[in-house]
């Protein structure tokens, strides 16, 4: 009985098929390249001044927590002006369990911050600020916080920009004019919130 020896036979076109897969890998980075160049969107370094404060790398712990509320806050309070028709308080917060204002296990575990509502009228007709003040908290670590709403008023169109700021001195009163010269002269700092890159740092742990 004869057994047959089974032996590979190389194919004639290897080195075709080595330089085309060479080719085409070469083909796809340069198109690739040229489209990165051409429609990609390059984000520019994130610029920090001296009053502000990033909000991925400058805040920590229970500030970072508490202004993430507060971004979150900030919506539900233009909604609830919008169809209560004033600016919600205290008891307001409190029946809508809003947070970081609702006291709760959360907000005892945030340092128990006292949050309170001031109203400061600006020059020119229909024009103000509404702050809402957060300090006292009980934890060692944590600063102070103003949630700033500016509320406009033009030809019947409400515009209310918010921004956030922030003090390390936890039982830092809040000034008693609110322009922006006036909060960093008393040591306040403007958060300035996440980037997309920010967030991949995040996420990747870096």
């Amino acid at each position: 009985m004869t057994t047959a020896l089974l032996q590979p036979i190389p194919p004639n076109s290897a080195r075709w098929e080595t330089a085309l897969l060479l080719a085409a890998l070469v083909g796809v980075s340069g198109f690739t390249w040229f489209y990165a160049e051409e429609y990609g969107l390059e984000e520019k370094t994130q610029t920090i001044l001296d009053w502000q404060i990033s909000a991925f790398s400058g805040l920590q712990g229970v500030d970072q927590a508490i202004y993430n509320e507060l971004l979150v806050a900030a919506d539900e309070i233009n909604w609830m002006v919008y169809y209560n028709g004033y600016w919600p308080e205290d008891k307001d917060f409190q029946e809508a369990l809003l947070p970081p204002f609702y006291r709760d296990l959360s907000w005892e575990r945030n340092g128990s911050v006292q949050w309170v509502l001031k109203n400061v009228v600006q020059e020119g007709e229909a024009q103000g600020l509404t702050l809402y003040h957060g300090s006292n908290g009980t934890l060692p670590e944590q600063g102070a916080y103003v949630l700033v709403i500016d509320h406009k008023h033009a030809g019947g169109v409400q515009v209310s920009p918010t921004s956030i700021w922030w003090s390390a001195d936890r039982f830092a009163p809040v000034p008693e004019t609110s322009k922006v010269a006036s909060l960093v002269l008393h040591g306040w700092k403007e958060v300035v919130p996440y980037q997309g890159k920010d967030e991949v740092e995040r996420l990747n742990g870096n």
